[in-house]
């Protein structure tokens, strides 16, 4: 986030249960809400990188396979 103050607002959402459970078994009860904003913030970001993907592959056109698995070797 920005140098700026952040501002903060109070929702009530529904959760699955599992999910919720493993989130308090997990997480201290004081820090649960800044959990589930970091959480928000990386699936914010995938869905960027996603939609980033879609808009090149409409330019560019697929990628080619044999380059991603010549790149995820070299990442290994």
């Amino acid at each position: 986030m920005s140098e700026a103050v952040a501002r903060y607002e109070k929702v009530s959402w529904t959760v699955e249960a599992g999910v919720l459970a493993q989130v308090r078994a997990r997480v201290p009860r004081g820090q649960q809400s800044a959990y589930a904003t970091r959480a928000l913030r990386r699936q914010l970001e995938r869905d960027g990188l996603t939609e980033m993907i879609g808009e090149l592959v409409e330019i560019d056109g697929p990628v080619d396979e044999d380059t991603v698995r010549t790149y995820l070797e070299q990442w290994q």
